[in-house]
């Protein structure tokens, strides 16, 4: 059952890492279109989305070895 908790855990912050990176896209693709943005707040926006988008990832890696995991180890007990 731990396993269980830890992967809706792990979804929960995929889902808050997603929505993070969404914005933080959106913020790099409108400074990238303004005219008046300065190329050090573009390469920031530009910066902070790759990084969100990596830590997606991570938490999407942790997720697949978890579940994995829980395969590999069979069917579980059923708790009654």
């Amino acid at each position: 059952m731990e396993n269980q908790e830890r992967l809706r855990h792990l979804e929960s912050r995929r889902r808050d890492a997603l929505g993070v990176a969404v914005v933080a896209k959106a913020r790099y693709l409108a400074l990238n279109g303004e005219p008046s943005s300065t190329p050090a707040a573009i390469e920031r926006a530009r910066t902070e989305w790759q990084n969100l988008e990596a830590r997606k990832v991570a938490i999407a890696y942790q997720i697949r070895k978890l579940e994995e995991l829980t395969e590999d180890s069979g069917p579980a007990e059923p708790v009654f």
